[in-house]
């Protein structure tokens, strides 16, 4: 029985994975099992994980319809061995000290049952886009929480005992799942980052946060909500039986131009101007007939920040 199992849901992340996979595979820390679990992609992903594994025996690969990624979570830490659980997003890297430096703190402190870690974004083509950090005290992080931040989830380990006693992920979050979980976590224990970038966290057209972001506003509000709902009462609407939903907007926003200016603004903080400049017109060219994009584009090329 490996210490960690290192988790890694995979939904169509064929251009990414090979790296992702390699980052895992090349730990300084060796005690681990790594298992992946396709969810009904269409694309080279399933070709991908089977090839690794051939030559990678600490590898589990499973492969099934799509059933979404709340489902592919918990359905990951039931097949998770390890005392600890790591997750991995399939198109991102760990740096290859991750686990070693993880491990570390969790076995130093018996209190904290999750720890994360700073992270460095990165664009498609892994060029950096800056760093997020985070506080690494528990009480700062719950803090941040309540703004929705605090920890970033694809980085951190936990004790696999802790994930199962919370039960897992909970289905009614198209996007902030991850929030959820870690919120319920911290009310079952402490919590910890590391100072340290760990973690490369790919920005892309294809990934959740761009796909559903448009209902991210809306999601962290009922997610926060919840959270005071259960530090009022001891337990939220969810807990007791009720379903919680979210009025679908009358029209689905293009939110491709916004996150490409955001990535613009990172190059310029990162000191690559070429590169802010080229995800600018890419932003121009997503949504050319609107006013605002072109407002924004401006402002951002001529103040450079």
């Amino acid at each position: 029985m490996p210490r960690i199992s290192v988790l890694m849901p995979v939904f169509n992340t064929e251009r990414y994975l090979q790296e992702a996979l390699s980052s895992v595979s090349s730990q300084s820390f060796t005690d681990f099992e790594l298992v992946a679990i396709d969810d009904g992609s269409t694309d080279g992903s399933y070709g991908v994980l089977r090839d690794f594994a051939e030559s990678e025996p600490r590898m589990r690969v499973l492969s099934r319809p799509n059933a979404g990624l709340v489902r592919t979570r918990n359905d990951l830490i039931a097949e998770a061995t390890g005392e600890l659980i790591a997750w991995m997003d399939s198109d991102d890297i760990s740096r290859p000290n991750r686990l070693e430096r993880l491990l570390a703190t969790l076995d130093a402190d018996p209190d904290v049952i999750c720890v994360g870690s700073d992270v460095e974004r990165i664009d498609p083509d892994g060029k950096p886009l800056g760093f997020e950090r985070y506080p690494s005290a528990s009480a700062s992080i719950r803090e941040q929480q309540l703004e929705g931040t605090g920890i970033r989830f694809p980085s951190t380990m936990q004790r696999r005992s802790a994930a199962v006693a919370i039960g897992g992920f909970r289905s009614d979050f198209p996007i902030g799942e991850d929030l959820d979980f870690l919120l319920r976590l911290g009310e079952a224990g402490g919590l910890g980052n590391i100072s340290e970038v760990l973690y490369a966290y790919r920005q892309h057209l294809q990934n959740t946060c761009t796909l559903e972001g448009q209902k991210w506003p809306q999601y962290r509000r009922l997610i926060l909500d919840l959270a005071a709902e259960r530090r009022n009462f001891g337990s939220d609407r969810i807990d007791n039986g009720a379903s919680v939903t979210i009025e679908p907007s009358a029209a689905r926003e293009n939110v491709a131009p916004r996150v490409l200016l955001n990535w613009a603004r990172w190059a310029f903080r990162s000191r690559d101007p070429w590169r802010a400049v080229r995800y600018a017109v890419m932003a121009i060219c997503a949504a050319p007939l609107s006013p605002g994009i072109w407002r924004s584009a401006a402002r951002l090329l001529i103040s450079r920040k």
